[in-house]
């Protein structure tokens, strides 16, 4: 089976295709946008942060690799802070996504199976987030080497898989590491099998790593060369070890409290999360390492290579796991879904038109579903948007007594800075976190407070719990604030008491 060239027809209108799809669901009409959501918004925030000229890690708090924070920077200076800038991001990300799926299933199928694989994508995976998060952009990267790789491994091509494995690892910091070692191992099985020396097979070793590091040496060298590497290793390595890896948990896999009809998403969500992605990887292993053993080929090794690099993924989500997580690696478990439906002999036509026949009916409901949920406009300083009406309730009461550029603290979440061009005052992302107290976060929150005489707090009766160890920062709220709205569903308005 031989890649697909780029200018392939089918790849054309694919992704054609793909690009209506997702424009479809990032775009009310041609002015309005939808309002996105999901963890998405730490970048956006960020990105305005660093146009107001702070820096990341000495003026805010970010833990993750500082690449996505760039990337929405870049669009930002380009484009300017608008709603409608993060959805083209996503659409973007999206389609060059589908693209690598389009190669990378050519490399393993014939065209009709590579193309269900890439509507699979689209459609249950990345359509059902639309969330432009650090994990997207590390595995466009990580697609990208094994695009490379399953056409050769030849010295150069492996070199550009390692660079390319660097910038993953610009945007996750985990991510790079975990595809080359699983990419390392499908070498040395292909090297030793062809009785290769180990001097050779060490020189490929560092034809991968090597590269790997210079790229995320080259791009992280700014922040190491400002902030010193103590710095950056607190917040890259230290703070992410011990605040930000949650475990194991149902909630995080978003199972839903009773099973009903309206819970059928939540729960198939949980399903193929759990069960269908882990399995693939573990059927397409089987696969192709009893073809290697059995008869080696360069179709097997393809197989293997893309189950490997999908394995390593996953392995790294294991430490805090979350249906979230799980999704984002999930792209080459799309790619060999196809690919194993192809084995089951006579049922392979059948299932696969029934799989195709699925995606387009999922697809329809889907963008009719989220044309009818976002069905309340609202013309903001960030550009006109398409959301809920609960959460244009509070937009509309915020534009109404604010102005772009003010500082205003969302105490429970971050949706409100870029819509309505507003500045977070803190070093804080937002308040929900215990950790933050023992690092002495709050009690500098509360001093930041006061320096930038901060007029409105957006608060949440949820952060009262005990579980979320405010009490010092609510007796603060008390004393200096004073309650003046209400919203629907119980979020309050908080304006400073002369």
């Amino acid at each position: 089976m031989t890649i697909a060239h780029p200018r392939d027809g089918w790849a054309v209108a694919l992704l054609a295709g793909c690009a209506a799809y997702l424009y479809a669901n990032l775009f009310a009409d041609s002015r309005t946008a939808f309002l996105l959501g999901g963890d998405q918004v730490f970048f956006w925030v960020d990105a305005q942060r660093l146009l107001y000229g702070e820096q990341i890690y000495r003026d805010f708090l970010e833990h993750i690799a500082p690449g996505t924070d760039l990337v929405y920077l870049g669009f930002f200076r380009l484009l300017g802070p608008s709603i409608w800038v993060p959805n083209l991001v996503v659409l973007l990300v999206g389609v060059g996504l589908c693209g690598l799926c389009w190669v990378v299933a050519r490399s393993i199928s014939g065209r009709g199976p590579a193309a269900l694989a890439v509507g699979l994508f689209v459609v249950l995976v990345y359509g059902r987030m639309l969330n432009g998060t650090h994990h997207w952009f590390s595995v466009m990267a990580v697609l990208g080497a094994l695009a490379i790789v399953l056409q050769a491994r030849t010295p150069a091509r492996i070199a550009m898989a390692g660079a390319l494995l660097g910038l993953a690892t610009f945007f996750t910091q985990t991510r790079g590491p975990s595809a080359a070692i699983a990419l390392a191992v499908c070498l040395a099985c292909e090297h030793f099998q062809k009785a290769g020396s180990g001097s050779s097979f060490a020189k490929r070793l560092a034809l991968l790593f090597v590269p790997l590091a210079a790229t995320w040496l080259a791009l992280a060298g700014y922040f190491l060369a400002t902030l010193g590497w103590r710095t950056f290793w607190f917040f890259q390595v230290t703070y992410s070890g011990r605040y930000a890896i949650n475990g194991w948990s149902l909630d995080a896999f978003g199972w839903p409290q009773t099973l009903s009809l309206g819970s059928l998403p939540d729960a198939s969500r949980l399903v193929f999360a759990c069960v269908v992605v882990p399995c693939v990887y573990l059927l397409a292993l089987g696969s192709g390492l009893r073809e290697q053993l059995r008869a080696p080929s360069e179709s097997s090794m393809r197989v293997l290579m893309v189950a490997a690099v999908g394995t390593g993924m996953l392995v790294e989500t294991l430490p805090s796991p979350s249906w979230l997580r799980i999704y984002c690696v999930a792209a080459p478990a799309v790619i060999l879904i196809p690919y194993l439906v192809l084995r089951l002999g006579f049922l392979a036509t059948p299932a696969l038109r029934l799989l195709s026949v699925g995606v387009v009916a999922l697809a329809a409901a889907l963008t009719w579903s989220k044309h009818n949920s976002q069905s309340v406009t609202a013309q903001l300083p960030g550009g006109r948007v398409a959301t809920v009406a609960l959460q244009a309730e509070k937009l509309d009461w915020l534009a109404a007594h604010t102005h772009p550029g003010q500082f205003v603290l969302q105490a429970g979440w971050l949706s409100i800075y870029l819509p309505l061009g507003l500045r977070n005052p803190l070093f804080l992302d937002y308040l929900e976190s215990g950790s933050y107290d023992r690092l002495g976060y709050l009690t500098l929150s509360i001093r930041q407070m006061e320096a930038r005489q901060v007029k409105y707090v957006l608060w949440s009766p949820r952060l009262d719990a005990p579980d979320y160890g405010l009490s010092m920062f609510r007796n603060y709220l008390d004393q200096h604030y004073r309650r003046v709205w209400r919203f629907s569903d119980a979020d309050e308005i908080w304006e400073r008491q002369l």
